[in-house]
């Protein structure tokens, strides 16, 4: 965990996981999109 992490207090897992192909949002774990199907999968850790 880094250090910024652990003075904000944010978890690890903090983040967008969309489809790139669609935009749908999806959970961290999936592996493809549940709307097209796609396995393009983006992560964004904010």
């Amino acid at each position: 965990m880094g250090v910024l992490r652990t003075l904000r207090g944010k978890p690890d897992d903090t983040g967008l996981y969309e489809c790139r192909n669609c935009g749908t949002k999806l959970a961290p774990d999936r592996d493809r999109c549940s709307n097209c199907n796609s396995r393009e999968i983006a992560h964004y850790e904010f």
